[in-house]
């Protein structure tokens, strides 16, 4: 067993285990969907986690995540790997299918040290246009420094168009980060029209007032936030 300090923490999956950590402690560890005949180390139960989703690989005193040809897709720190690798680095954040499980590569520098660690890194101030701030980790927007009320669905969805600002998200992307909880198969997407979507979208727009407009409609695709 490799005892070198590494793990993952769980920011998003299933209820019981938002918080818990995952130490890496083989050569090669593996994650997927539960209740599969792989022999999986860490596993999640949403229909969107393909069977054999990632893997994280030791290469010395370092590891690395790969994607196994997942179908939903591997991201690390917002950068899709298309099947690739990328060498992790401490608070590297890693999201898989569309967000739908988000997971934190750290590493414990002195574990004989009673100071604990963050295990996230600190939110920051984001002004993407004047007078308007996302703070992503508080899931907390402010305009012209008063709060927005934001429902769960909204954040969801301008979470999802701020962190692909200026490219253009598809309407089954959408369903799949902000429903993910009305999947009927796994090989389909959310049970949610595009109707509905529209119209999280309009109430979002209504909201960020002035810079509603800043989502732009991309016909017979989806939505693009432009900052």
């Amino acid at each position: 067993m490799i005892d070198n300090g590494a793990y993952l923490l769980v920011k998003k999956g299933d209820p019981n285990q938002f918080s818990t950590r995952k130490y890496l402690t083989k050569d090669r560890c593996t994650i997927g969907r539960r209740g599969t005949s792989f022999q999986l180390d860490i596993t999640f139960s949403s229909p969107y986690i393909s069977r054999m989703h990632a893997a994280f690989q030791r290469i010395g005193n370092d590891y690395k995540i790969i994607d196994l040809e997942s179908k939903h897709g591997t991201e690390v720190n917002g950068t899709p790997l298309h099947y690739s690798s990328h060498i992790l680095r401490h608070g590297d954040q890693i999201s898989l299918s569309k967000g739908v499980a988000e997971l934190v590569f750290l590493r414990e520098v002195n574990r004989l040290d009673d100071t604990v660690e963050l295990p996230f890194t600190q939110p920051k101030n984001m002004s993407v246009l004047p007078g308007l701030e996302i703070h992503l980790e508080r899931r907390e927007v402010r305009l012209d420094g008063s709060r927005l009320h934001m429902t769960g669905k909204d954040m969801d969805l301008l979470k999802l168009l701020y962190q692909k600002a200026n490219r253009a998200v598809s309407f089954e992307e959408i369903m799949l980060t902000v429903w993910p909880e009305r999947m009927l198969h796994e090989d389909h997407v959310p049970d949610v029209g595009r109707v509905e979507v529209n119209a999280l979208v309009y109430r979002l727009r209504k909201k960020l007032r002035r810079y509603g407009q800043q989502i732009t409609t991309i016909p017979r695709y989806g939505y693009r936030l432009d900052v």
